[in-house]
């Protein structure tokens, strides 16, 4: 049976941030009630790896997603080959910076390539959802930014902020 296509994909540091910082889930239950049940946001598999702590985010995440993961297909394969090979040869990072998103389980380029497949937008901090490219030749030591790869691939992005003012949440 084929994923469910969503309209945002959920980044592992959003949820993570907000989780332990901004909305924690017993001050502020009807947030994380939303986001288990509104069907416009996925998670693949990657970011589900890669949330490992705390335990009732992990919980909260095999709850409402660990049915309906987003898995890599071929399409995706391929633009994550197109997304790592355009990060590899942009002159932007330098190799220590590179090396961050070339371990197969780094979900960033991989949230990207899926977006890129299935014309959806990443919920994420990383970059505060808008983070600036490095200029060419400037061999950054930091790993790249979704927001700021992603605008290279026409991947739009938006914060968790942005998220819940779009589902028009109120507490």
């Amino acid at each position: 049976m084929p994923a469910r296509i969503v309209d945002y994909l959920l980044d592992t540091n959003s949820l993570i941030d907000a989780h332990t910082k901004w909305y924690r889930p017993h001050v502020f239950p009807s947030i994380w009630q939303r986001l288990t049940t509104d069907e416009t946001l996925g998670m693949t598999s990657l970011v589900y790896a890669e949330l490992r702590y705390p335990d009732t985010l992990v919980n909260w995440a095999e709850t409402a997603f660990s049915g309906d993961l987003l898995e890599p297909t071929s399409e995706i394969i391929l633009a994550y080959s197109q997304v790592m090979s355009w990060v590899t040869t942009a002159t932007r990072w330098n190799i220590a910076g590179i090396a961050q998103w070339q371990s197969p389980d780094k979900a960033d380029p991989w949230l990207i390539a899926t977006a890129m497949v299935n014309h959806q937008a990443i919920v994420t901090l990383d970059g505060n959802g808008h983070a600036f490219m490095p200029d060419e030749q400037a061999f950054s030591k930091q790993e790249p930014k979704i927001s700021a790869v992603a605008e290279q691939f026409g991947v739009p992005t938006l914060t968790l902020y942005e998220l819940l003012d779009k589902l028009h949440l109120s507490l």
